[in-house]
């Protein structure tokens, strides 16, 4: 087909087209014509995208009203003083999603006031800004859905409790500079944001009492700000224990926690946490998805238990076939599989995986040893839909491209991800 001819399909057509591309792609296709520009720039070919700022003050008029047509809901920004980010704030009145990486300072975060609508917030580095100044700004925001602060520190237990007033919590991520969260004030706000489903928390040396206490119904604690009326019972969907070194949780605990369908152990390195997690497996019976990511070696104590598990991440963990066969037994209708950068398997086990997990529809292989003979028994996983393969150095771009003509092209295959890609921090 001609390029005439290209461009006089139908608009609806082209547009389809164009949601395919990368950024870098549309940007080429838009340097094209007149006609591609005004097709490029319309606002639902952007409606998913976030735009990264490295240096806002390098930007003129045009591009900020080039962003403004595309209407960006969505911004991510490195580097930044107050009177950039209220120029941003300004020239992007359609943003709901924000996260800054930039080392916050002062009162920064009033060149977002703007932004009526934000709904999503998210901080990595809160350790130059008081948690006093810091939630005195951030209450400005009361549409809030989605709240992530990471190396904060909690001089007291006040300030934290403040949260309570942003009553549209869905997410909340607490990881404070010293890996420790007042647990009173935690167990406060908890129990009066009616819609909070997920929560992130680097936990550090919280003791298992500590932690059991934030899922506890409080007592008659008194805060500096309005009384928020009570809930009766959590309902947490997702949650997440990022260095963790707590072995277990009350029994009233995993009662209020009963709701979880998703939970995460990230940087778990207790020695001894095998009860643990099969506590969480026993306890938590709506549970879909687990997580064990970069977590000391876990290896099964008990039979295989009946299990609703959809997802399974193991990623950074050593893992045996045992326990993977464990799994396997326990949860036979799994559709996810995620073993990057795991070890302690072997491709024995890989070959069997087709038998064991029949179901998968998503399998994660980053840097494991897998052999061109593996790779020809995995597309006998007829669900398969994505497969990575990325980081392995065995397999031949050959073997490769007998794979997609094998399984005619129904898997999508991931050849090349960064090794910074899987590095978990705050």
């Amino acid at each position: 087909m001609s390029v005439i001819q290209w461009l006089q399909l139908p608009q609806e057509v082209l547009l389809h087209i164009l949601t395919f591309l990368s950024p870098m792609e549309k940007a080429n296709v838009r340097a094209t014509c007149t006609y591609l520009r005004t097709l490029v720039d319309r606002p639902s070919l952007w409606k998913s995208s976030t735009i990264v700022f490295k240096s806002i003050g390098i930007y003129n008029a045009r591009f900020w009203d080039t962003l403004q047509n595309r209407k960006i809901c969505s911004v991510e920004v490195r580097k930044v003083t107050l009177k950039q980010l209220k120029k941003m704030a300004s020239s992007l009145p359609d943003i709901t999603n924000v996260r800054m990486d930039a080392c916050l300072k002062g009162e920064i975060l009033q060149g977002l006031q703007p932004l009526l609508n934000l709904k999503q917030l998210h901080l990595t580095e809160c350790s130059n800004v008081t948690d006093h100044d810091l939630f005195t700004e951030i209450l400005f925001f009361q549409h809030l859905t989605h709240l992530s602060l990471c190396r904060v520190t909690f001089s007291s237990v006040l300030p934290l409790t403040s949260i309570v007033l942003l009553q549209n919590l869905y997410s909340l991520s607490l990881h404070s500079k010293e890996g420790i969260v007042p647990e009173r004030a935690l167990q406060y706000i908890l129990f009066r944001l009616p819609k909070l489903r997920e929560l992130s928390l680097a936990t550090g040396n919280m003791n298992k009492w500590k932690l059991s206490l934030c899922f506890n119904m409080p007592d008659n604690f008194v805060s500096a700000f309005e009384e928020q009326p009570c809930i009766p019972r959590l309902q947490l969907h997702k949650l997440e224990l990022m260095n963790c070194r707590c072995a277990s949780l009350s029994t009233n605990a995993f009662n209020q926690l009963s709701t979880l369908k998703s939970v995460c152990l990230r940087h778990f390195k207790c020695l001894q946490h095998e009860d643990f997690i099969e506590t969480i497996l026993l306890k938590l019976p709506q549970l879909t998805e687990l997580k064990l990511e970069w977590a000391a070696p876990f290896e099964p104590l008990m039979c295989p238990i009946p299990l609703k598990l959809e997802s399974l991440s193991l990623v950074g963990t050593l893992i045996s076939n045992s326990t993977l066969v464990w799994f396997s037994k326990s949860a036979g209708e799994l559709k996810s599989l995620n073993l990057n950068f795991s070890h302690g398997y072997d491709e024995e086990f890989v070959k069997k995986i087709p038998s064991l997990f029949p179901h998968l529809q998503n399998l994660y292989l980053s840097k494991s040893r897998l052999t061109e003979e593996a790779l020809v028994v995995l597309a006998n996983l007829y669900s398969l839909r994505v497969l990575d393969i990325s980081n392995n150095l065995h397999l031949s771009p050959n073997a490769i491209l007998a794979f997609r003509k094998m399984t005619s092209n129904r898997i999508g295959l991931i050849l090349d991800r960064p090794m910074e890609s899987v590095k978990y921090c705050c």
